[in-house]
């Protein structure tokens, strides 16, 4: 990552987040660098992991209706 002057970031100045599935910090990638913004999970894995679990809530909301 470079700064607005053209110069290199240091990694430990990344700027970081925390995982809403995990609840671990990571920091910025250069895959993330147009839509960093919108990152919420640090990997593959917790973004499965959480739409998993939202659709089991789903679910046994449903049940509760019929």
């Amino acid at each position: 990552m470079r700064s607005n002057k053209g110069s290199v970031i240091k990694k430990t100045d990344l700027p970081e987040k925390i995982c809403a599935q995990c609840r671990r910090p990571f920091s910025w990638r250069k895959k993330w660098e147009r839509c960093w913004q919108e990152v919420r999970f640090c990997s593959d894995r917790c973004k499965r992991d959480a739409k998993t679990k939202n659709q089991c809530a789903a679910a046994s909301v449903e049940d509760e209706f019929i």
